[in-house]
This record gives structure tokens, C-alpha cells and sequence, in this order.
């Protein structure tokens, strides 16, 4: 854990619980992603002292914490420049990624660092003076405004634009901010040329196709499910006790969070297909499956 690998001519990655790409560009180095919070910076400090290598910025792949986390450090003792797609405001101002999560200012659960990291000073990747090579490539759908990475030794960080088999298997659910974006993403990744693709949560691959297709095949049983259960109306509570007892999952402040935003997410994306619809009724919005031809 957290060493030091390499996987091309001028390309390492930390290997960690939400990895860190390096790029070695003469005596500098280009980050793909912070680290999770100040821990692992250091860790990739220390890497990149062992290596010779100045830091001269990070661009982060998007804004969730366990991406930024380490982000703040860094530009303390480095001065290096951060990057992330524009607009850069949720590096800026993080508490506004658990107010997108939660809707309204974060009550103290939220407010940890695996929601929440330090700020720092952004500029729009946009702007970014780039390596001679690297390429970048929009991968929205985990989150708006997603980045995946290529260095020019062709090797591909993606982020969360890819869960695990050991995700679904272990908690049925990841989260997702844009279903029908996340299965563009999909596309995009499936016709990606690289010799490797290194995803910050899922082990490193060469070909996508099998763990593209066990992502897509998630979204549409999730969606399904979610079909089936609102045979019978239901309100949202009610809706995601069902999926959490279904799945056998345990309830918790931030897995409600978390788990209710994805499957509003996913009510989004049914309801833009025509399969669910809505009704109030005593003050209560329920959500129901549609009937044939019923107006949205």
C-alpha cells in the first residue's frame, strides 16, 4: 500500500485506496489526483523526493473529497498549481459538493474529510500549460465535469469513470450523480486507446470491455429494480428502505446520503425514459412505475 509503480517510461501511480497518477516530465512531476487527504500527500511527497521530482501541478480527474483531499497540502509546501474543470468552485469552496449530496448547507455528519476536504486554490484545467501529449477527455456521470487523463506515454487515469465487480458485489450500489451521462461515460471508455488504464478505485486493466459491460449491466438491473419495487407507490423514504432491505444493506447518515442521491439519480434517468412518474397526496410525493402511455 501506497508504493510506488510504474507503468510506462514516465508514468507511476501510487497505489492506494484512491490512487495517484505521476507524470515525469524532465525534473517535474504532473499529479493525476491528490490522494485522499494530508496522509497520503505526504506519502506522495515522499514519492516524488525519491524520485528526483519537483511537483509543478495536480490536475484533479473531479471534485469529491477522497480526490481532493490531499490537494490543500500540497500547494502549501509545494506551491504547485491545481487543476480542475471548469467551474473550478467545488475545489474552492468544498462544502459545496456535500450541499449538492445533501441539498442544503451539511449538518456535522457530512462535514468529515471523506466528505468534505480542506480548500485550495483552483484554475480552470482549461488553462493548463499540459506536458507535450497529454490528452484529456471528459467522463462525466460518477460526477459532472469527470476528467480522464492520458500521459503521453499512453497510459489512461480515469477516476471513478468505472466501478468494481467488488463494488457491486459488497454494496449493490455506487454513487452516481447523472445516469445517462454515466452510461456515455461508458461508451467513451469502451473506445479509449491506451496500453493501460489505471482507475482510482478499481485495479489497473488493459481492455475495458468486460468491466464496461458489468458497469452498464449494473445501471439497467438497478434501474429495473427500482422499476419494480414502485409497482406499489411509494414515497422516497419508503423507496430507499425497500432498496437498502433488498440488498441488505445498513442505513446510515452517509450511506443515506450517499445511496439517496444515486438512486435519485436514477429516479431522473426513469423518469426522463417515460418509466416512472409521480403523484402527491396528502401532503406526500409519491413515486410510482408508469403506467403505458401516461404523461410525464
Amino acid at each position: 500500500m501506497y508504493e510506488c509503480v510504474q507503468v510506462g517510461e514516465n508514468t507511476f501511480f501510487m497505489d492506494c485506496p484512491s490512487r495517484v497518477g505521476i507524470y515525469r516530465d524532465g525534473g517535474a512531476a504532473w499529479l493525476i489526483d491528490s490522494g485522499s487527504d494530508k496522509d497520503a500527500a505526504k506519502k506522495v511527497l515522499k514519492i516524488l523526493d525519491d524520485l528526483g521530482l519537483r511537483l509543478e501541478a495536480a490536475i484533479v480527474t473531479h471534485y469529491h473529497a477522497d480526490h481532493t483531499g490531499g490537494a490543500a497540502l500540497l500547494q502549501q509546501r509545494t506551491n504547485c498549481r491545481l487543476y480542475l474543470t471548469a467551474p473550478t468552485a467545488p475545489g474552492d469552496f468544498p462544502e459545496i459538493n456535500t450541499a449538492l449530496l445533501f441539498g442544503a448547507h451539511p449538518p456535522k455528519p457530512l462535514r468529515t474529510k471523506f466528505f468534505l476536504a480542506q480548500s485550495a486554490r483552483y484554475e480552470p484545467v482549461e488553462t493548463a500549460p499540459l506536458p507535450e501529449g497529454m490528452r484529456l477527455v471528459r467522463l462525466d456521470g460518477h460526477a459532472f465535469a469527470q476528467l480522464g487523463v492520458c500521459t503521453p506515454d499512453d497510459i489512461w487515469f480515469l477516476g471513478d469513470a468505472v466501478a468494481s465487480e467488488h463494488t457491486f458485489d459488497k454494496y449493490k450500489l455506487t454513487y452516481l450523480y447523472d445516469v445517462e451521462k454515466f452510461l456515455a461515460t461508458l461508451d467513451t471508455v469502451a473506445n479509449l486507446r491506451g496500453k493501460r488504464f489505471i482507475p482510482a478505485h478499481v485495479a489497473p486493466f488493459e481492455d475495458a470491455a468486460s468491466i464496461v459491460e458489468r458497469n452498464r449491466r449494473w445501471v439497467y438491473e438497478t434501474g429495473d429494480c427500482i422499476v419494480e419495487l414502485l409497482r406499489a407507490p411509494m414515497t422516497f423514504e419508503a423507496l430507499l428502505k425497500a432498496i437498502f432491505d433488498r440488498y441488505d444493506l445498513q442505513m446510515t447518515f452517509g450511506q443515506h446520503t450517499l445511496l439517496g442521491a444515486t438512486v435519485r439519480a436514477f429516479l431522473t434517468w426513469l423518469m426522463d425514459a417515460g418509466r416512472v412518474s409521480y403523484f402527491c397526496e396528502d401532503n406526500l410525493l409519491y413515486w410510482k412505475a408508469a403506467e403505458a402511455g401516461e404523461a410525464q
